[in-house]
């Protein structure tokens, strides 16, 4: 099972599914006490609610939460797949990820995951790190080993090696933008991803220390399902182990493509994706052979029985029957509001042949622009957290598709929110309307 780390976080992608699971549900809870110790606003609604704060908004306007929210997502994703039967051979967690690996394996409790997780925000206020970034680039580690040699700037490190196709750099900006200018030059892909600091860099070495020494006291155990460590390279087995992910976390690169390698080449095929946005889903199936599956547990629209249904398709065995949705008080208030989805009777711009025509128009017209196979633009992709489209790019396509349509220019919370061809298709149709 993979647990992601940065940017793995959907407004509301638990909506439908979480309360369905007992389990899932009292680790929100738990995550949200931990969280009101250190002064932190919950984050349930964030995960549970639809119409909650995307991630543009979150990193602009409450960043404090976006750590919460993605060990959210991961701790009770892993809930949920546990509930339907399942069992996990080896976790496997990506960057900030492995704690929820570490949480899901028992070495941490969920409440001093999130309590860390506090932890490791206000390490960031104190150590102050000077202003940086991460960097995408759609080449192989050696070459991108060899760009960062070439610059010769001892800010910028390679920081996360996901396979074949996609490496990150990380840090200061100047640097990045230097090392962007140099990748374009050379005629590779480079992609700013959303990020608040320079990860896996020693520029943060200071606020790794700081982490360190805060949570020093958090008990740990051995963990009793097996982890898989990408930043050690090797299955994490003791305390001693555990603590050495958490000491280098924030300043140690990530190999995740060796320990894709690592697990395939021991007998793992099967890869679930417990968080949100399906990037990891992405990696495995583009860098691993075809033998090898993906796909993510919670991908932006469905219920549980999509999820069980995936879940046979790829021949995992499903041991489920539904309980009476359990809901908290405020989430009680929130379903009666929005109360039962309401049939709509379906017009001509509606019909399932239309909307099909659209999805393939925009999957021709994204794939061209892009330079993106177009069986890779699959309906619910998400084209800045999985594909690197940056919010720019992101208006300027939009522009095309509303001349393409001739609609008129929609509010702009609404086109904001448009991230994947689906939700744009939508929103064609409306504007249609």
């Amino acid at each position: 099972m993979l647990f992601p780390g940065q940017g793995a976080y959907l407004p509301g992608v638990l909506a439908d599914r979480a309360r369905h699971f007992p389990k899932a549900v009292e680790v929100l809870e738990t995550i949200d006490a931990a969280a009101a110790e250190h002064g932190f606003e919950p984050v349930a609604p964030l995960v549970l609610e639809r119409d909650a704060a995307p991630l543009d908004d979150l990193l602009a306007k409450n960043s404090d939460q976006l750590d919460l929210a993605i060990y959210a997502i991961n701790a009770a994703g892993f809930e949920v797949l546990s509930g339907l039967g399942p069992r996990a051979d080896v976790l496997v967690g990506h960057s900030f990820g492995e704690f929820a690996a570490l949480s899901a394996a028992g070495a941490i409790s969920v409440a001093d995951v999130a309590r860390m997780a506090c932890t490791r925000t206000e390490a960031f206020r104190r150590a102050d790190p000077v202003e940086g970034g991460l960097l995408a680039l759609d080449v192989p580690a050696w070459r991108t080993e060899h760009l960062v040699g070439l610059l010769d700037d001892p800010g910028l490190r390679l920081a996360i090696d996901n396979g074949p196709g996609q490496t990150v750099v990380s840090g200061p900006l100047a640097s990045l933008q230097a090392a962007e200018n140099v990748a374009t030059g050379l005629g590779f892909r480079a992609t700013r991803l959303r990020a608040r600091y320079a990860f896996h860099n020693p520029l943060l070495q200071l606020a790794a220390d700081i982490f360190r020494d805060s949570t020093a006291d958090v008990r740990l155990t051995e963990p009793r399902v097996p982890v898989f460590s990408p930043i050690l390279g090797r299955h994490v087995r003791t305390v001693a182990d555990v603590r050495e992910v958490i000491t280098r976390n924030m300043v140690a690169p990530v190999r995740f493509y060796d320990a894709l390698l690592s697990l395939f080449r021991s007998g793992i095929t099967t890869f679930v994706e417990a968080g949100a946005r399906q990037a990891l889903t992405g990696i495995v199936r583009s860098s691993l052979p075809t033998s090898a599956r993906a796909l993510p547990l919670l991908p932006s629209r469905g219920d549980v029985e999509s999820i069980t249904a995936a879940l046979d398709d790829a021949e995992i065995p499903v041991s489920w029957s539904p309980l009476p949705a359990r809901l908290g008080p405020d989430e009680a208030v929130v379903d009666e509001a929005q109360g039962s989805p309401q049939p709509v009777v379906p017009t001509e711009q509606d019909s399932p042949a239309t909307r099909a025509d659209v999805l393939a128009e925009l999957a021709d017209m994204y794939a061209e622009d892009l330079g993106f196979p177009v069986e890779m633009l699959s309906f619910d992709i998400d084209l800045e957290a999985d594909l690197g489209v940056d919010s720019a790019k992101q208006l300027a396509l939009f522009e095309r598709v509303r001349k393409q349509y001739g609609l008129a220019e929609p509010p702009a919370e609404r086109r904001v929110r448009a991230t994947t061809l689906h939700k744009i298709a939508e929103l064609v149709e409306e504007q249609r309307r």
